[in-house]
């Protein structure tokens, strides 16, 4: 079923107050649809009712949480909506696949920092492309997909997203050199669906924002600490290195990661030559 736009201010609701009670007859009316037609779109597109996909996302940052945290299972478990160990257990199991603790265990393996560290970066890493940054908050326009981590849509000419992303810049009259693409990686491939993997693809837009068209969504890149990683190379090569990032090198560091979304900013985003095509990711720390 092809997308609606009225699934943007939804997402914005539902994916912005995770923490808080959501009353579903209050998202329906973002949509202009009934109650009923509302929640029958919504399954049509997302394959899950929204109180289905709430739970999942919810249970998802936990097990991030989880990943990159040491704190006490039952404080995640109560963020995340459940009032017992036990309970919050049965359903990490039945939507993760495995107990909190198993899962912990799993990523939670420290590894030491060797001498030959920095002989082992990854192509396209160099040891000089890390810094931590002070970031302002600032808006963008996007456009979201949804599938695999491995076909996810960096901004390469020809693309359905950046087609609409071009569109966008077209109807306003504006230029490419006004705007900076921006990507970001909703959710962690170790721990999310296969296929529903969220990818948005934007560019940033000023304070005084102007009317959308259909199809398009403004979401808010927080303020905040942040590890910035340059990373030189094509798109497709990109999987890889957030999979060296959080599994590997920040397990020999002592960085705290934020439990929220990186995201990156791709500076040349229409070289023609892959290899020099040039990434900036930006990892939420404490």
């Amino acid at each position: 079923m092809p997308q609606t736009p009225n699934l943007y201010p939804v997402w914005n609701q539902l994916e912005g107050k995770l923490d808080d009670t959501i009353g579903l007859n209050q998202i329906a009316f973002f949509t202009g649809y009934s109650d009923w037609h509302f929640h029958r779109l919504f399954k049509s597109f997302q394959g899950e009712n929204v109180k289905e996909y709430i739970r999942r996302l919810r249970l998802e940052k936990a097990a991030y949480e989880l990943k990159i945290t040491n704190f006490p299972i039952i404080e995640i478990a109560l963020e995340a909506g459940f009032l017992s160990h036990e309970a919050f257990s049965k359903a990490f199991k039945r939507v993760i696949g495995s107990t909190p603790s198993d899962f912990r265990k799993k990523y939670q393996k420290k590894k030491p920092l060797t001498k030959s560290f920095h002989q082992t970066l990854p192509d396209g890493i160099s040891k000089f492309g890390f810094q931590k940054k002070n970031i302002s908050s600032f808006y963008i326009a996007f456009v979201r997909h949804i599938g695999t981590y491995e076909e996810l849509p960096g901004p390469i000419t020809g693309s359905k997203e950046v087609k609409q992303i071009q569109s966008l810049i077209d109807h306003w009259n504006s230029s490419q050199s006004h705007h900076k693409w921006i990507g970001i990686s909703q959710d962690d491939p170790d721990i999310s669906p296969k296929g529903k993997i969220r990818f948005d693809l934007g560019i940033t837009i000023g304070t005084n924002q102007k009317k959308l068209p259909q199809g398009f969504g403004i979401q808010t890149i927080p303020s905040g600490k942040y590890l910035q990683i340059r990373y030189e190379g094509s798109y497709q090569g990109l999987p890889k290195i957030y999979d060296w990032i959080l599994n590997e090198y920040i397990k020999t560091t002592p960085i705290k990661l934020k439990n929220r979304p990186p995201w990156e900013c791709y500076l040349n985003p229409f070289e023609k030559e892959d290899n020099k095509r040039i990434t900036d990711i930006y990892i939420p720390i404490e």
